[in-house]
């Protein structure tokens, strides 16, 4: 998330060989949005396409638009903008080198570093009046709360490499922010990623397998035309499986952990969510689904938010062995 290196995973691999972050496994970029180190109410940070031409916009001021790709898979998302981003001088950034060395901050970003197998002695190279060439205000950030993917064909964004581009809109769809049910299924074939924070990890492979048992069953039970699985909520998310009926929409979330307690945990506030951000109601009834039986304290603790905060939580278990699903609980 642009606030602390990453690793190795997800550099530049072939094709470039000589790139920077090939070579010492971490960009300067990936602290871009580690907003919790200020300088005179101001965070300083590394933008390349400005740092490599400093001398041509050194005192400008700039509104900025993000865009990630991954390049393995193509995919291009939209991360929002940060308004007023002033480019520093050399001797600026050396002052703020200094404050950072004060306040111990360099020692945090060696710690980091070296936590995921980057170079820090390249890193410790770095001249001091090179260390950052942007400065902004954290008020000033327009990051989205959720990325958002869009077609590599959209006109908006033109790929220039390490270059600075006028601004001629935002992609297709960007901020559309629609719940529009869509029955059906994504394939998730092998290992698989669900969104964009979760790239770097694979996603669990029998979470993938009971998604489609579960939407299988449903669609027996409802018809193909009622039931969605990965469902978009149109806030860059997607819900597991969607059940359209007269009474409204039913949202399940799948949990895998080893307790009823654990997986509502991590499934309520995902549900809550879905159905309710900013200030919706797109569910009439919200479902965990889990490979565990329901324990007592915890059916207790679904009755009273039902009916103490009229949440309409409700617990169902899959049958690993089975493979069908129990009552609702």
């Amino acid at each position: 998330n642009w606030q602390f290196p990453s690793g190795k995973a997800g550099k530049v691999k072939s094709g470039n060989s000589e790139a920077y972050e090939t070579k010492t496994g971490y960009g300067h970029e990936e602290w871009l949005f580690d907003i919790c180190k200020l300088v005179n109410g101001y965070h300083y940070g590394y933008i390349q396409a400005i740092g490599q031409h400093r001398e041509k916009y050194e005192g400008e001021k700039f509104d900025i638009s993000f865009y990630t790709i991954n390049s393995a898979k193509k995919e291009r998302w939209w991360l929002g903008e940060i308004l007023n981003v002033q480019v520093v001088t050399g001797a600026e950034s050396k002052s703020v080198f200094v404050a950072y060395k004060k306040n111990g901050w360099l020692g945090e970003m060696y710690v980091q570093l070296e936590s995921v197998g980057a170079d820090v002695d390249e890193f410790k190279k770095i001249a001091p009046e090179l260390f950052c060439c942007v400065k902004f205000r954290p008020s000033d950030m327009r990051i989205l709360e959720e990325p958002q993917q869009f077609s590599q064909k959209d006109p908006a964004v033109r790929s220039d490499y390490y270059n600075l581009k006028n601004k001629v809109g935002i992609p297709s769809g960007i901020d559309s922010k629609k719940f529009t049910f869509r029955p059906g299924a994504t394939s998730k074939k092998g290992k698989s990623t669900a969104t964009y924070r979760s790239q770097s990890r694979d996603i669990d492979l029998v979470h993938n397998r009971i998604q489609e048992q579960i939407f299988t069953l449903l669609k027996r039970e409802h018809g193909k035309s009622s039931v969605a699985c990965e469902q978009d909520t149109g806030y860059g998310t997607k819900i597991d499986v969607v059940v359209q009926s007269k009474s409204g929409y039913t949202f399940y979330e799948l949990k895998t952990a080893n307790t009823s307690k654990q997986c509502i945990r991590e499934a309520l506030s995902q549900l809550l969510e879905y159905s309710y951000y900013p200030s919706k109601e797109r569910a009439s009834k919200l479902v965990i689904v889990a490979t565990v039986t329901l324990s007592d304290d915890s059916k207790r603790y679904l009755t009273k938010l039902r009916s103490q905060f009229s949440v309409p939580i409700f617990y169902q278990k899959f049958d690993l062995e089975t493979n069908m699903l129990g009552s609702v609980e």
